[in-house]
Parts: structure tokens; sequence; C-alpha cells
């Protein structure tokens, strides 16, 4: 199996994570320019979005979401989601966690289109805003009380280091002080340490 991925996307690196997590040996990890159109990457996504996974039969996954659900199933009897298909709070906080790290992306993707005059302030804003309440919910709602490393921890961790990565003006942690205090520990982590964005 082949891996596409962008060493930049948040989304490409939560499922990254779940192949160190789970030590998967059979996948192998390709990094690509989604824009350069790659004629063997657009016939596994024609959508030409990382990340990408290609199977052994010729037929691809694609969809970060899928493509964790599908490692986690396959490598960790389903491990990291648990009874989550069963579970609609917790897959409304995946989901959350998941709309949030859109927002994060859009944001960036509004900070691009500064350098040709197409920057939206509105959307900016807007953008900013539903990160921070966001991560006040996410405070809120005790998702990191647990021990246990849960498929919205992976994500939330890979979140909060995108912000850093991306948006070092959001000032996040003073929104949600407990937080910053869990990530700063959780990060330290091998398999978010190997994955980290250069």
């Amino acid at each position: 199996m082949k891996l596409f991925y962008s060493d930049a996307s948040p989304y490409a690196r939560c499922v990254r994570v779940l192949l160190h997590y789970y030590s998967v040996s059979d996948v192998t990890e390709v990094i690509i320019d989604p824009f350069a159109n790659n004629a063997e990457f657009l016939r596994c996504n024609p959508l030409a979005k990382v990340p990408c996974l290609s199977l052994n039969d010729g037929s691809s996954l694609y969809d970060s979401e899928v493509i964790m659900r599908f490692i986690d199933a396959k490598y960790g009897d389903s491990q990291l989601f648990g009874g989550q298909y069963n579970d609609w709070a917790n897959q409304c906080h995946f989901s959350l966690l998941k709309g949030m790290l859109d927002s994060a992306v859009a944001l960036r993707q509004e900070q691009l289109r500064e350098q040709e005059g197409l920057r939206s302030d509105f959307w900016a804003a807007r953008f900013e805003q539903a990160l921070l309440r966001g991560l006040q919910q996410v405070e809120q709602l005790g998702l990191v009380h647990y021990q246990e490393l849960t498929a919205q921890k992976v994500m939330l961790v890979c979140l909060l280091d995108y912000l850093d990565f991306r948006h070092p003006q959001l000032l996040w942690r003073k929104v949600v002080p407990s937080l910053s205090v869990w990530h700063a520990d959780a990060a330290k982590s091998t398999i978010f340490k190997t994955t980290q964005p250069q």
C-alpha cells in the first residue's frame, strides 16, 4: 500500500500519526505536491487531495477520516475510534474537531489569497472566531481528561500544532489555558514528534 501525503497537511498528518502509532510496515509513505498533477496520484484520487491511500488491489481510499478509520480497524481493532459508531456524542465531537481543522486550513487559504489581493477580512475573522469558539467547547467538554489515546486526541494535537505552524498570530493559549497545558505534554509523544511538519 502507498500513502500519498503533503508534509504540511494536517489531514495527512492525522493519518501518519496512526501509521506510526500502530508501527505499520506495509504502507509506503510518499510525499507529493498535490498541485503538480502527478498522473499516478490523480488516478488514485481524482480530487487531487491528500491524504490518499492506494490499496494493494488497485483501489484507493481518500478523506482523512475514512483512512484513519481503515487503519484503526485493520491494525488496531478499532482501538482509537472504539465504540463510536453507536455513540453519537463521540461522533459529534470528532466532527467538531474535523470542522475546526477545516476552518484552520480555510484560514490559511485566505492568507495565501492576500498575495493576489483577494483576501476577505470577513471570512478570515469568521474562521478565527470559529476556531476559538471550538477550542472553548473542546475544553468545556473535557475531551482530554481521559488517559488513553483516542482518534479525537490525535486530531486535536494535529490541529493545535497546525495553528502554531500556520497561525502563530492566533493566541489560542490565552483562550484555553488548560488545553494549552495538556497539549504541551501530549505533543511530546514520539508519534507526534516524528510527524511534525517542517
